[in-house]
């Protein structure tokens, strides 16, 4: 079967692990870790668009000393298929299905690592007994993430930290949920808003591909420190060189370099944000995402299609 591979370039930069865990009060958990992996991630763009009805607050976090107990899952899909101009392709159904349970917690950073942006906050998680669909993982329990960020919500970096004794799959499986999670932070702008207020934050995400997103918030409500916002996401590709691999790639298309013709994402979805905790209480987000790739001397398109869907829930 022939594969298409984006030619992209990932947006995070892998760091010492001095770096990685500077500022941030490590503990050994009680199941043993590897050394952690850190993360450099890009400083995403955060743009007003509209203030909302008697913006009179700066919006920001203020959880530190805080702890969290809330449950993740995440869904996704990715189907790739070769299509006559103008012919879509089917939304892959999400699937795959993982759910984490998380224990989170923050304190203040404490020290500037060289290299990262400043950042007032240090989150660490800890996954508990981890579920999968088609997939064993129950030894990824104990695994553990977090990052440094500002009070924004603007994440700086990103730790990963398996444990010792998670098998392959499993550690993959987590890594992707927890990547999945960070890929969509709620990131609020630094004016004064109010209800009705739209943002966007514009970021890079990595998967099956690098894309940039435009993260695009509404705040539905405001109530003391609870906001109720609604999400749209858009997706497109970072670069758009494709390559082909395999020898049964269609003939017309083979050893050619093919350029993005079309994208299209649909998204919905409303999260809650309690500002004295670090992840979103409630909510759900789901994105798909179609990529139309093709060359001016063919009608054949290949098209990718990936669908996310993302659910927080706190008992």
């Amino acid at each position: 079967m022939f594969r298409v591979r984006a030619l992209a370039v990932l947006s995070a930069t892998v760091l010492g692990v001095s770096g990685a865990l500077a500022g941030c009060s490590y503990s050994q958990p009680a199941k043993p870790v590897e050394e952690p992996v850190g993360l450099a991630l890009d400083a995403p763009r955060v743009t007003l668009l509209e203030p909302g009805d008697d913006a009179s607050r700066v919006v920001a976090y203020k959880d530190l000393d805080a702890t969290q107990e809330l449950t993740y899952e995440v869904s996704t899909g990715f189907d790739q298929h070769l299509r006559k101009d103008g012919s879509s392709a089917p939304a892959p159904a999400a699937k795959d299905k993982v759910t984490l349970p998380l224990q989170a917690s923050v304190e203040a950073a404490t020290e500037n690592v060289e290299g990262q942006l400043l950042a007032s906050r240090n989150a660490f998680v800890t996954v508990g007994k981890p579920a999968a669909e088609g997939a064993d993982v129950a030894s990824a329990e104990g695994f553990q993430f977090g990052w440094r960020g500002t009070d924004n919500g603007q994440m700086n970096s990103l730790r990963l930290a398996a444990p010792q004794a998670a098998t392959d799959e499993a550690r993959s499986t987590v890594e992707r949920a927890i990547t999945s999670l960070t890929s969509l932070p709620v990131v609020f702008p630094d004016e004064e808003i109010g209800s009705g207020a739209q943002w966007v934050v514009e970021s890079r995400v990595t998967g099956e591909s690098t894309l940039l997103q435009t993260t695009t918030y509404t705040l539905d409500k405001l109530d003391g420190d609870i906001a109720t916002l609604n999400v749209e996401v858009e997706q497109r590709p970072s670069l758009g060189a494709l390559s082909f691999d395999g020898a049964d790639a269609p003939e017309e298309l083979r050893g050619k370099e093919l350029k993005v013709m079309d994208t299209t994402s649909t998204s919905e979805g409303t999260v809650t944000v309690d500002l004295t905790k670090p992840l979103p209480t409630a909510g759900d987000v789901s994105v798909t995402t179609a990529i139309s790739y093709g060359a001016d001397s063919s009608d054949l398109r290949v098209v990718q299609t990936s669908t996310t869907e993302m659910e927080f829930t706190t008992d």
